[in-house]
């Protein structure tokens, strides 16, 4: 049942929230695998910030200029996002999951996203785990599901 759900069957292109770029169907399924992975343990609150996180990063000159390349971006010789990288399979094992990441996806590629939760965050690391250092020069956003959020 999940395999059939990786087919998204979305339009061929909508404008980014913010930009002047728009959104591939590889772009949208990028950005529901990022939002799946990286925020359902924090609900649907954790999904659209994890989302928000996404598109701020494209929106930023300091990151790639489109939610795919934003998403798969390396970083010396890992990945921005764990699970990009960790050779684990990223098909969705959680239908009802993914179901609700693919939504989260569309909404915030659609024509009126919800606000933005994490405030302009660019960074996150998880709530319970000490602040990476890095940190240290950035400012705290928020905290949305189980992320912390940071941006300049």
């Amino acid at each position: 049942m999940i395999g059939r759900l990786l087919g998204l069957g979305l339009l061929a292109a909508v404008a980014l929230p913010g930009t002047a770029a728009a959104a591939t169907p590889e772009d949208e399924k990028a950005l529901a695998l990022n939002v799946y992975h990286e925020g359902r343990s924090g609900g649907r609150a954790g999904m659209l910030a994890v989302g928000w996180l996404t598109l701020n990063r494209v929106r930023d000159k300091g990151f790639p200029d489109t939610v795919n390349g934003v998403v798969y971006q390396k970083r010396g010789k890992g990945c921005e996002f764990g699970w990009t990288c960790d050779k684990k399979a990223d098909e969705p094992s959680e239908a009802k999951l993914w179901e609700q990441a693919q939504a989260v996806a569309k909404e915030l590629l659609g024509a009126g996203p919800p606000a933005d939760p994490t405030k302009g965050g660019l960074w996150m690391h998880e709530s319970w785990r000490k602040p990476p250092s890095y940190t240290k020069s950035l400012v705290k956003t928020a905290t949305v599901g189980k992320n912390v959020y940071y941006k300049r």
